[in-house]
């Protein structure tokens, strides 16, 4: 079964040249330039790997990822494709569950290939794992799906 890839980027000249890189290498590609269509794509293309830009008109590339994490149920991993190098900005879209950043200026096809193709393999190791729940009480911490900063979620079983 083909890697899906969904790239929103206002670039067309960008979004086509990394489309068609990720065509030769046997991905299943959607192109959207804004938010609203690419957000629409997450649920009817139902991609493994999301390429989000930041600078986009009308909605920006991190209120398109809040509205993908919390309007959606995709676990596709998110790498936000911008010439942005603001640190801040950067630890901003890793706190919003960005899973990775990408400097376009820093950036080939090929090195967006490789860090694609590193992602989706450790999406697959992840799934692999086995969890183990003991009778009694068991603890478990998740990633925080309400989105609200500084808070650590934490489930108590008892089995």
């Amino acid at each position: 079964m083909a890697k899906k890839l969904l790239i929103i980027e206002d670039d067309k000249v960008l979004n086509e040249m990394y489309a068609l890189k990720f065509l030769k290498e046997w991905y299943e590609v959607e192109s959207a330039y804004e938010w609203i269509s690419g957000v629409s794509k997450v649920a009817t293309f139902n991609p493994d790997v999301i390429l989000l830009d930041i600078m986009m008109p009308t909605m920006n590339g991190f209120e398109t990822l809040e509205v993908i994490k919390s309007q959606t149920s995709s676990k596709c991993k998110i790498i936000i494709f911008t010439n942005i190098v603001d640190k801040d900005k950067i630890e901003k879209a890793l706190k919003m569950w960005a899973d990775d950043y990408l400097i376009k200026a820093n950036t080939t096809p090929k090195v967006a290939l490789e860090k694609v193709e590193m992602h989706l393999k450790n999406a697959e190791e992840e799934k692999q794992k086995v969890i183990y729940v003991v009778p009694g009480l068991n603890h478990f911490k998740i990633k925080n799906p309400c989105g609200w900063n500084d808070i650590d979620v934490e489930i108590y079983i008892k089995l």
